[in-house]
């Protein structure tokens, strides 16, 4: 049996790739196939690949999988859906199915599209869930109402959802990611969005962990539990990749690396001894995702940045207390003054990412945001338009209040 997982071709539609970093979701879901007993795989990066509609409707052609699976986020998904129509064109015969954030929101959207192209959704974390529909797909049977974390059109026409998938516990139990399954290969790839003093080329992008337990209204992704990988196999990860590609930075890009608990702090802790231990901290940069909250603790940040940690990124979104109240941050103001000061005495960069355009947020609240970035003065500023992507509470709470007129996808693209 042979499968195809593909990132749709995004720069048919916006002239430029997007693919900076490779599409580790569709190399782990191939990963645990092929460690399932299906090595017949192919991830194809159509972004990165520079595939014109024409040419994927060649590969298509020319391959002939007997199962496609397109997957993305929401930013994709006009270029998902059309790479959905595409394969059902000329491959009339074959399953197909896509997952993803993106589907995983709007799944009647995907599976509507283009005259109903797409066979099934996979909603949420995909590994169990496409392991169990390919193999029904090769025993040639289509019920699937007992394989969770489904959904797809009945013999009604109406939109059927099995029951929900659990999500993976213990992430131990998943292989590292496919990269010998993928094309183009790891070398084309830039590793991350724009520039990071002191992260050199090859940057490899990696998870330790999956999920995150808050509750930001504009956030629309994936689990509340959080899990995390076992400390030595995610630095013999690390390893590999320096011998194997040559990195010479990794980006961890776990939702929040550091912030979140006591509990995390003393993960992050045995993060970095066990980089040290192995010199890593010699050989490897790291660049991390972070919360300011009232977890943030002095000696974690300075054996961060004996192991090398080079950058932080943190979420602070508004410098109005009321704005962050709104939209349930659930961090204070001081906290993150507190988080910049804290990095910048154990001498690690720090980035602050930034949302302007929340429901209620007035002129003296953007002030107050200005007023925030001047006074902290962080090495480096991402300012974005607030965006209500589906699933998330804050679209809900713009479409009971008629706020949103049109949504553009691509305009949803922050990079």
């Amino acid at each position: 049996m042979k499968i195809l997982l593909i990132n749709p071709p995004v720069f048919n539609d916006k002239g430029y790739c997007v693919s900076y970093s490779p599409p580790l979701g569709l190399l782990y879901l191939a990963a645990f196939l092929e460690k399932n007993g299906y090595p017949n795989i192919e991830v194809l990066d159509a972004d990165l690949a520079g595939l014109t509609w024409e040419k994927l409707k060649n590969l298509f052609i020319n391959e002939k999988p007997d199962i496609i699976g397109v997957g993305g986020t929401v930013m994709l998904m006009p270029a998902l859906m059309r790479t959905i129509e595409v394969a059902r064109q000329i491959l009339p015969n074959s399953f197909i199915v896509a997952g993803g954030w993106g589907p995983s929101k709007e799944p009647e959207k995907v599976l509507r599209a283009y005259n109903k192209a797409v066979d099934c959704v996979v909603i949420g974390e995909g590994e169990m869930t496409l392991l169990e529909l390919v193999r029904r797909i090769e025993n040639k049977k289509r019920d699937f109402n007992d394989i969770d974390g489904l959904a797809f059109l009945d013999q009604d026409d109406k939109v059927a959802f099995t029951k929900s998938r659990e999500v993976i516990m213990d992430l131990n139990t998943l292989p590292w990611p496919a990269w010998h399954l993928l094309k183009p290969d790891f070398s084309k790839y830039r590793g991350m969005h724009g520039q990071f003093e002191g992260m050199s080329r090859p940057v490899v992008t990696m998870f330790s962990a999956r999920g995150c337990p808050h509750r930001c209204t504009f956030c629309s992704l994936g689990s509340k539990i959080w899990r995390y990988r076992n400390t030595k196999d995610v630095v013999d990860e690390m390893d590999f990749y320096r011998t194997k590609f040559g990195a010479r930075s990794i980006q961890i890009y776990d939702d929040e690396f550091i912030g979140m608990s006591p509990m995390q702090n003393e993960r992050v802790k045995g993060f970095c001894d066990e980089i040290i231990r192995r010199g890593l901290h010699k050989k490897l940069a790291f660049l991390v995702q972070g919360r300011c909250s009232q977890f943030i603790n002095l000696d974690v940040l300075k054996k961060m940045r004996e192991a090398n940690f080079i950058w932080i990124l943190w979420g602070v979104e508004s410098g109005s207390q009321k704005v962050l109240d709104f939209i349930k941050k659930d961090i204070k103001i001081e906290n993150v003054y507190r988080a910049f000061d804290l990095t910048k005495q154990v001498g690690i960069k720090s980035l602050m990412f930034i949302m302007v355009g929340f429901p209620k947020e007035t002129p003296e609240d953007v002030k107050l945001t200005a007023n925030l970035i001047e006074k902290i003065k962080p090495d480096q500023v991402r300012i974005h338009i607030t965006t209500p992507h589906p699933g998330s509470e804050l679209r809900k709470y713009m479409e009971e209040h008629n706020l949103i007129d049109v949504y553009d996808y691509y305009k949803a693209d922050h990079r």
